[in-house]
């Protein structure tokens, strides 16, 4: 019985892992081999004297026979490999200056596609290695931890230096670190935004024909009441044939539910989340159902394509690609440039981006996927050790040392005066030969820098740089805003910069919940089958089969929302509530 409740919580988390991976900008889906091209720059030797090393820091680690650490470490390999890049042998130098030992480790690499398939299986197996790339989120390895398959990291906290300066820069601190009996099963992955901005990648923007609003006098709408009269506008351009398009209003991918472009108007969310002080299920809150109102007005005026929900990826491209179609909401970074470039130089066709319009009864729009600033966690995925390593206390050293600022900066920028240079201000920045590359991410990567965003250096997850990543994994799109009016600038930096600090969804800054695997299976249920029924309901709400404005029709939808779970919908949100910690809630209890 125990075993099941495993397999079936592991692909519970395999779910919804799986659903929070980005999907285009910073593509880490399939896996290909290094280039073989020469690099363009040669990084030659580091002098590490100067380095810290374990011993400075007060850690008595343990004689080796040998003097040699002989490791094995499961990792997957990205759309690049990291294996013989200059970046892997100087983490490999950097790891042996700080440990004081030779450094043997023996890389098990997969796919990373084929990783993440495996990974719940080989764990459930006990088919461990000494370190592990673990992407799966806290409840799944929970278990593995109490059963000894795991190291518990608190048993070793003296070899713990750097990585409490990312836990302690997550909004929940410790909670989310360790379970609520104070164990740390895995190393959490980090990421340095040293630049503060909590932009998003997704959903953060409407995607308008440029072209044709320039042509008009027209403009992206900045309020909900602008974007209504907008699509009427374009509508009766349509209409009376000065636009040969077909509809105002499409999908970028009918993988995508079209509501999500319109969740954060309305401040509701389209699955389980966290709105600011406790659980809830967005697809059955009053503001979802108000949204779902205003969507099926749109499509009773007929702004809507009506394949919304059907077609696929490729038949919406041809359609924001041959100028059949005008404003996008649901869309990823990437897909404006894209689209642009697509059409080709011979084509008046200009596809651009704008933030999300504001809804005056809720205020500016929640994004999705805030980054979070400074140093901090992404919780899902990281690096856990096995519980029957031979030295612990080296395992452990050496991870911790993956969070170190000399660590870090080696494995994102390189070495200063070679790969990058700091200004006055501090300020980095990569070289001509990387930024001005014909393709600055795969030229970094072929060193095996980590801000590529294809290659992920040392044991992964290592914590990334974010700006650094932004110089060479984002490119700029076409944007406007009210102030600016038409320019050029990167998906990230607008969605902050617009957005500001009200665009933060509570979604991305959730309570930390500590459950048991029955717990997390009920939970994942709200996140999957549920979630799953709403999705094929709510469309019938925007076209009309559903009366939005029929209370008896809502209600039915409500329940069969609910009776998706097997355990009561309504004692799981409890649950959740019951079982959930923030910072300020442990810092009180200490």
């Amino acid at each position: 019985m125990r075993k099941a409740r495993r397999i079936l919580a592991a692909a519970a988390a395999g779910a919804m892992a799986l659903s929070m991976m980005p999907m285009a900008a910073l593509a880490e889906e399939t896996t290909e081999a290094a280039s073989e091209n020469e690099p363009v720059i040669d990084l030659g030797d580091i002098d590490f004297s100067t380095w810290a090393t374990a011993k400075d820091n007060g850690m008595d680690l343990p004689e080796l026979p040998d003097g040699t650490l002989h490791i094995t470490a499961n990792i997957p390999d990205f759309n690049m490999t990291s294996e013989g890049t200059q970046i892997q042998k100087l983490w490999t130098e950097a790891m042996e200056h700080y440990l004081g030992v030779k450094v043997d480790v023996t890389f098990n690499r997969t796919a990373w596609a084929d990783y993440r398939t495996n990974e719940m299986t080989l764990l459930a197996a006990g088919s461990v290695a000494d370190a592990n790339t673990y992407s799966q989120g806290p409840s799944a390895i929970v278990e593995y931890g109490d059963d000894g398959v795991v190291l518990n990291l608190a048993d070793y906290k003296d070899y713990i230096k750097y990585y409490w300066d990312y836990v302690d820069g997550h909004p929940n601190g410790r909670a989310v670190a360790s379970t609520a009996d104070g164990n740390m099963y895995y190393f959490m992955d980090g990421m340095n935004n040293e630049d503060n901005i909590q932009g998003a990648q997704s959903f953060t923007s409407f995607a308008y024909r440029f072209d044709v609003l320039q042509k008009l006098g027209l403009q992206p709408a900045t309020t909900l009441d602008e974007f209504t009269q907008l699509c009427a506008d374009l509508k009766a351009k349509i209409d009376d044939g000065t636009l040969d398009s077909d509809y105002v209003l499409f999908n970028s991918d009918s993988n995508y539910a079209f509501y999500r472009g319109f969740v954060g108007i309305f401040h509701t969310w389209d699955t389980l989340y966290w709105n600011g002080t406790e659980w809830a299920f967005g697809p059955i809150e009053d503001n979802f159902r108000e949204m779902l109102k205003y969507l099926n007005q749109l499509y009773a005026a007929g702004y809507i394509d009506p394949e919304f929900a059907t077609a696929d990826g490729n038949t919406e491209t041809e359609k924001a690609t041959t100028g059949k179609v005008l404003i996008c909401p649901t869309l990823w970074s990437g897909m404006a440039a894209s689209w642009n470039t697509a059409v080709g130089d011979d084509s008046d066709i200009q596809w651009g981006l704008a933030y999300l319009p504001e809804n005056p009864t809720y205020g500016t729009a929640w994004k999705w996927g805030s980054k979070l600033p400074g140093k901090s966690l992404n919780t899902n995925m990281g690096i856990y050790i096995s519980g029957d390593t031979e030295y612990p206390e080296y395992m452990v050293a050496m991870i911790d040392y993956q969070y170190s600022d000399e660590m870090t900066t080696l494995l994102n920028w390189g070495i200063e005066g070679k790969t990058y240079t700091v200004d006055s201000d501090g300020k980095k920045t990569y070289v001509d030969a990387i930024a001005k590359s014909d393709n600055p991410s795969n030229t970094s990567g072929e060193l095996g820098l980590m801000a590529s965003a294809v290659c992920r250096t040392g044991i992964p997850f290592t914590p990334q740089n974010f700006s650094a990543m932004l110089q060479v994994a984002s490119l700029p799109e076409p944007w406007w805003s009210a102030s600016d009016g038409y320019f050029e600038s990167k998906y990230w930096i607008e969605s902050d910069r617009q957005g500001g600090a009200d665009s933060v969804s509570p979604y991305d800054r959730p309570a930390v919940t500590n459950l048991d695997v029955d717990q997390s299976t009920a939970k994942a249920q709200l996140q999957t089958a549920c979630e799953t029924y709403a999705k094929e309901e709510a469309i019938k709400f925007i076209t009309g089969e559903y009366d939005p404005n029929d209370d008896a029709a809502w209600e039915s939808y409500v329940e069969g929302v609910k009776s998706q779970s097997d355990e009561d919908f309504d004692d799981t949100l409890q649950m959740l509530d019951d079982n959930s910690v923030t910072d300020e809630e442990e810092s009180t209890a200490e």
